[in-house]
This record gives structure tokens, C-alpha cells and sequence, in this order.
């Protein structure tokens, strides 16, 4: 049987993360664990270059306190819920989302898609692809259900 020590929930605090957020808290209330809401801010300019252009100390303050106050917007999905820590890193977000599941011992990474379109996809690539490539344990994805699949016909 496995055990969920930890479960590792990112996020970009919009809508379909709202709606995966309700999946990790239900994961980690039957488990008994704690849940870690992990926010990754990255710089725009790594997007524009391709590589890490350093650190830049007062965008990760001010993502931090952007952060704490957009925790807010889950008020409802976390009323009476209280085993969670809320932790903001900069960096690229696969890499970053993949690192803390490692220092947090997550035994699961909850995330949320919203399929931001093939163009999107083709010029940044898709953080949840990444993480679903490289995770060592296993990757949850919940799609809100507003958002429809193409119909293959």
C-alpha cells in the first residue's frame, strides 16, 4: 500500500488551479497529510533569452507578497483546512515545481491544466508536460470542467 507523506500542489492561483486545489486538499485529508501550495514566479526575461538571467530581489519580494495575498482567492476551496504551508520560489517552473516535490517528499504533485493552445505550447512548452516528463512520483491533473476538448471526429 502506498503512503502519501506529503502532497505538493503548484500553482498559478488562476481558476483551473482552484479547481485542481480542491482534488489535492480531498488527497490530503483522506491521507492525513500536509499539503504544500508551492507558487513559482518566473522572470520574464529567462522566456525572452532562453536561460536564467539571475536573480532579481525585488521581483521575488514582491512576488512573495503577491503571493500571500492571492491565497485568498482559494478561501473557499481551503475554509477549515489548515494543514498547508504556502511556499513562493522564482525560477523556471517545471525545475522548480520538481525540486521542492523533492525537498518536500511529496508522494504526489497536483497541478492544473488549462490548455493554454498550441501556439502557447509550442513557444514555451507546457509546465505541466515538463513536470509529467521528469517527476519522480506521481502526477496529478485535473482540467476544469469548463474547459471542452476539441472533439475528434
Amino acid at each position: 500500500m502506498v503512503k502519501l507523506e506529503n502532497i505538493l500542489f503548484a500553482t498559478d492561483f488562476s481558476e483551473d488551479s482552484a479547481h485542481a486545489l480542491s482534488y489535492a486538499r480531498t488527497l490530503a485529508e483522506l491521507c492525513g497529510t500536509k499539503l504544500h501550495i508551492l507558487h513559482v514566479i518566473e522572470n520574464p526575461l529567462d522566456h525572452l533569452y532562453g536561460e536564467p538571467h539571475g536573480e532579481y530581489p525585488a521581483l521575488e519580494a514582491n512576488a512573495v507578497r503577491k503571493s500571500h495575498e492571492l491565497i485568498h482567492r482559494f478561501d473557499d476551496v481551503l475554509a477549515g483546512f489548515t494543514n498547508f504551508e504556502l511556499t513562493t520560489k522564482s525560477g523556471e517552473a517545471a525545475l522548480e515545481i520538481l525540486r521542492a516535490a523533492e525537498e518536500k517528499h511529496a508522494g504526489v504533485i497536483v497541478m492544473g491544466t488549462h490548455g493554454g493552445g498550441a501556439l502557447r505550447h509550442m513557444l514555451l512548452g507546457s509546465t505541466v508536460e515538463k513536470v509529467l516528463r521528469s517527476a519522480n512520483v506521481p502526477v496529478m491533473v485535473a482540467r476544469h470542467p469548463s474547459r471542452h476538448l476539441p472533439s475528434h471526429r
